[in-house]
This record gives structure tokens, C-alpha cells and sequence, in this order.
């Protein structure tokens, strides 16, 4: 049983996944309850299971909503900050202007409620808790079925005019492999495109077993199977193709990244996401060297890469930061 003393909700409304975390008194993660997003249900399915995960992980601990001092929210899509309102969702129908800060302060009875884009808060969580701290600015990307990002400066999310900023999944990047194209980077280098490129040379050379016999045969010779995990664990067996989709991804990643440093001249970058789990030899590494090449002389040096160290509670961690922010800089205020 948890003290009984203020707490802390962080939630993550994710694309395929639920996560609920209670914070102590630091804003430190202890305890956690996780479920499935179920899209045919909607955004009112979703909120339905997230007042029974909180139903669950309160009586696991013996608390109630009473014990809340504020909730922080890291949601899957564009949002808007200072109305706590969904601006919309890319995968989930019935997010679309939904008042989502209003439906927490109704469904908990709390009055101090931060919503903010799941990316965002993923950046802030390890700028200040993981793999960022003592670092400014850092640059936080995440790359899994999609590619997004943030910017923290000193401690805080940079938004630009008030909505969101570092929207590097939309970039409009060179494609390495057809000169003159261009395409946004998740069309070539977020988890969802990897495998798609994966299958389409899979299907287009059936006929040659020896070159695709690794990755054919990691998918239980099932294509539509074939997903970024899969070619990744292919490339490191040395399939050609799949070696040849993780470049053509990582020249455009490292592409725009160049215009990341040299538009923000960070000291950290820090990857996260699914792909980046692809590993150091294969992601990590041909990426640093990539982005050493591409910009100038006078950045080399002065920012490093690094893999994000929160693992997949990152978007959790940083809405505790920003429920645990709100109580704090009010009590200021009031002083």
C-alpha cells in the first residue's frame, strides 16, 4: 500500500497502448498499470478503459482519487497545450477538438491537469530524469510505426507558438534512393515504412530464395508479417535486402537530423522508440557517422547521440514530471 499522501497520475494515450503510473511526492514512478488500445472502439472506448485501469491500480493500492494532487497526460497526437484539448488523432476516430483536461478533472475530481503531445513529454522525461540530464538544449526523437520529436531548452518543452515545435517526422527529406524525390521522413525512415520497403523487394524478387531466404524465412514465409523488428533482426544476419532498407533509413534519418543541429545546435540527441532498439551497430552508430559528414565542421564536437535510457515508460515518466510541475509552480505563484 502507498502512503497515504498526495500523488501524482501520469497517463499515456498511446496508438496501441495505455499506461497509467502513480508519482510520489518527487514525481517519482511508483506504480504502474498497462492495457491495449482497442481502435474499433473509438476514443469513448478508450477513455472507458482508462477509468478502469485507474479503478484497478487504485485498489491494488489502496487509494483513491482523493489522494491526486494533478495529472499530466502524454497523448499520440497534435494537441493543444494551454486548452488542454485534443486537436485531433491520426489512427483513433472521436479525438477530433475533444476537451480531454476537462474530461479528466470530471472523471477524477482533480483540478490541476497538463495534457501535452506524447512526443513532447517523452523529450522532457529524458531531458530531466534519463539520458539528458545536465544537458541543453536536447533534442528528443522517437522512432517507431511513426517519427516524432522535442526540443527542451533548460529544462523546458520548446513549442514555438504555443502548439507544437520539431515536427521532424514531417520534413520533407531527399529520397536516398531516387534522386530529385522527396518525401516526408516517416515515408522513408519511420518503423511502418521500413516494412513496408521490406516487403515490397520481398515480393519483388520471390523467385531469387538465396537473397531473400532470411528475412522470408524469419516470417514463417508470411510477408505481410515482415515488420522493422523482423528486418532488423534479418540485418544482423546479414540479409542484403534488409541491410539495404535499414541504409536507404538511416542516410534520410541522419539527413534531417543534419537540419535539426544546425537549425537548433543541440548538445544531446537522444533516440527512442522501437527502431532505435534495432541497436548501436546497425542504427545508432551508421547514424552518427552519417550526420558527422553532413554538417559542418565547426557542430562536430559539440553534440552527441545517444539511445534513450526510460525505456517504455518514457512518456509516463514525463507526465509525472508535468502533473508534479503544476502544483509546484502554483505554490510559487501563491508565495
Amino acid at each position: 500500500m502507498l502512503l497515504n499522501e498526495p500523488l501524482f497520475l501520469g497517463v499515456e494515450i498511446g496508438g496501441t497502448k495505455l499506461q497509467l503510473g502513480l508519482g510520489d511526492r518527487d514525481g517519482s514512478l511508483v506504480a504502474l498499470e498497462r492495457g491495449e488500445v482497442r481502435v474499433d472502439r473509438g476514443a469513448p472506448g478508450i477513455l472507458e478503459r482508462i477509468g478502469e485501469l485507474a479503478d484497478d491500480l487504485f485498489d491494488k493500492h489502496q487509494i483513491s482519487s482523493l489522494n491526486l494532487s494533478a495529472i499530466g497526460v502524454g497523448f499520440g497526437g497534435p494537441v493543444d497545450v494551454s486548452a488542454g484539448r485534443v486537436i485531433g488523432s491520426h489512427q483513433i476516430d472521436g479525438w477530433t477538438n475533444f476537451p480531454l483536461a476537462s474530461w479528466f478533472r470530471d472523471r477524477f475530481g482533480v483540478d490541476s491537469i497538463a495534457i501535452q503531445n506524447d512526443a513532447d513529454a517523452a523529450a522532457l522525461a529524458e531531458s530531466v530524469c534519463g539520458g539528458g540530464i545536465g544537458r541543453s538544449p536536447v533534442v528528443y526523437v522517437t522512432i517507431g510505426s511513426g517519427i516524432g520529436g522535442g526540443l527542451v531548452v533548460d529544462g523546458s518543452i520548446y513549442r514555438g507558438n504555443g502548439l507544437w515545435a520539431l515536427e521532424i517526422g514531417h520534413l520533407l527529406i531527399d529520397d536516398p534512393d531516387r534522386p530529385g524525390v522527396k518525401l516526408e521522413l516517416e515515408q522513408i525512415a519511420s518503423g511502418w515504412s521500413i516494412g513496408r520497403s521490406a516487403r515490397g523487394l520481398v515480393r519483388s524478387r520471390t523467385d531469387e530464395h538465396a537473397d531473400i531466404s532470411v528475412l522470408y524465412q524469419l516470417s514463417n514465409h508470411h510477408i505481410d508479417a515482415i515488420d522493422a523488428r523482423l528486418v532488423g533482426r534479418a540485418a544482423a544476419l546479414g540479409d542484403s535486402m534488409s541491410l539495404a532498407v535499414l541504409d536507404r533509413a538511416r542516410r534520410a534519418f541522419a539527413a534531417a537530423l543534419a537540419h535539426v543541429v544546425m537549425l537548433t545546435a543541440p548538445e544531446r540527441i537522444i533516440l527512442g522508440g522501437g527502431v532505435s532498439l534495432i541497436g548501436e551497430e546497425l542504427w545508432l552508430e551508421p547514424i552518427r557517422n552519417e550526420l558527422d559528414r553532413l554538417v559542418p565542421a565547426s557542430f562536430r564536437g559539440r553534440f552527441d547521440v545517444v539511445p534513450a535510457s526510460l525505456g517504455e515508460n518514457v512518456v509516463v515518466v514525463g507526465a509525472l514530471v508535468l502533473a508534479r510541475r503544476m502544483i509546484v509552480h502554483s505554490r510559487e505563484r501563491l508565495e
